[in-house]
């Protein structure tokens, strides 16, 4: 009987996982992201549509850098930010609200941050203080 319930636990455990407490997945780890900075194309003007060069900084403890999968946006921009540097273009009107993920092959998922772009702006913020939120 009691092979019995140890198997049991074991298949529960196997199906349940025990998890980092991160979200998505099984086992492992979540990526953090630590950064996002953005860079405003040189020349670039008010009310001219330009390139920004949009860099997330990001880190998994179980997960190699180049593994890591990158989902965001920035309103009012064109392109994806779908990579740890992206360039996206912007019409350069106004502050434009941002938000990324970091997720890896597992499934795990970085908790989102949210950044705003201004108007032909070169700054960056961090996570941790929090210098990011809008």
């Amino acid at each position: 009987m009691r092979i019995f319930w140890i198997l049991a636990l074991t298949g529960a455990l196997g199906v349940l996982g025990c998890g980092s407490g991160g979200t998505g997945g099984g086992v492992g780890s979540s990526p953090t992201i630590t950064g996002v900075s953005w860079e405003a194309a040189s020349g670039c003007a008010q009310g001219t549509r330009s390139d920004v060069v949009v860099t997330v900084t990001a880190t998994d403890p179980d997960t190699a850098a180049a593994d890591l999968i990158y989902t965001g946006s920035v309103g009012g921009c064109s392109g994806p930010i779908d990579a740890d540097v992206s360039t996206i273009s912007c019409p350069n009107v106004a502050p434009y609200p941002g938000t990324v993920i970091v997720s890896d092959p597992d499934g795990h998922e970085s908790a989102a941050v949210a950044f705003t772009v201004g108007v032909c702006e070169t700054k960056s913020c961090t996570t941790d203080p929090d210098t990011c939120a809008p």
